[in-house]
């Protein structure tokens, strides 16, 4: 993330040099790994996990956007707008960019495996529900497109391919490895150049920035690790549950501002401070769940 910030402040990478990173993120690498992440022998037991996973994914979206709507009224956020922008920072975080680059980092490829299950019901979510909440209307090309988006295709052959425990050919299995290895670095390098894009000194400023600190990177992952615990959820399954619900604000709150020719500016300094103070809300959320022994 650091060498991002660097790069952009220094111009080595402009604007459009970070939008094609993010075409290739999204749709080449992000693809790649999840594809990589299935590629193990089915068992039973796996495909529990990854139902269980499935169905948490779905009641912790529904559970965030009734929290979200129930939060942000017209007495706590006067603003029109800005109570949109934060609804929608309530539900989605970033479990693509940061989430699945955590999950591999702790638990390997059975975090990316089940990790992979919340990033589809994400995609699902926010073109359908997230783009109705910034304009207002159900919009059925953003459904239709939540469904050909090459991550949900990707879950969708990644599950046929464990489900049958289908191989990939030797060259292709080890080009889809090589560039599934891409995902981190990459993912952190854009989310440098994201906080360079932000006057430091406005950063911190602002009490609405910092309710959502304390919602997102706190109250809404606390609650649903003890929901889900009590219903059974444990180990490192709860953990790749909860690690993408810990995440930072989406960084598709400044795309789908954009998207309706909305400002970005408040919703960018949602992203940016709540993924500044996930550097340590996050680590701590995982020594809860080891120190529980959750």
């Amino acid at each position: 993330m650091a060498v991002g910030f660097l790069i952009f402040r220094f111009g080595m990478i402009d604007e459009t040099g970070v939008r094609q990173f993010t075409s290739v993120l999204c749709y080449i690498v992000s693809p790649s790994m999840i594809i990589y992440a299935f590629q193990m022998q089915f068992s039973p037991k796996l495909m529990v996990g990854l139902l269980i996973a499935t169905f948490s994914s779905i009641a912790i979206h529904i559970f965030s956007i009734i929290a979200g709507r129930v939060m942000f009224n017209k007495k706590t956020v006067g603003d029109e707008y800005k109570r949109t922008v934060m609804r929608f920072a309530a539900v989605y975080t970033n479990s693509g960019f940061m989430g699945l680059p955590l999950l591999q980092a702790i638990a390997g490829t059975r975090g990316l495996f089940y990790g992979a299950a919340y990033n589809g019901i994400f995609n699902l979510f926010s073109w359908s529900h997230g783009i109705m909440t910034y304009s207002g209307k159900t919009d059925r090309k953003s459904l239709v497109k939540a469904i050909a988006n090459p991550n949900i295709i990707a879950v969708l052959v990644g599950v046929l391919l464990f489900r049958f425990s289908i191989q990939l050919p030797g060259p292709i299995y080890l080009s889809v490895k090589y560039i599934s290895n891409l995902n981190t670095p990459l993912s952190m390098l854009i989310i440098g150049t994201s906080i360079s894009q932000i006057p430091l000194k406005s950063i911190f400023v602002g009490k609405l920035a910092w309710i959502m600190v304390f919602l997102r990177n706190l109250v809404l992952p606390f609650v649903l690790l003890f929901a889900l615990h009590a219903l059974g959820v444990s180990g490192e399954l709860l953990l790749c549950c909860v690690i993408p619900v810990a995440c930072p604000v989406a960084g598709a709150t400044v795309l789908f501002a954009k998207l309706v020719g909305k400002d970005t500016s408040f919703p960018a300094k949602l992203v940016t401070i709540t993924t500044i103070t996930s550097i340590i809300s996050i680590p701590l959320l995982v020594y809860s769940i080891n120190a529980l022994k959750f």
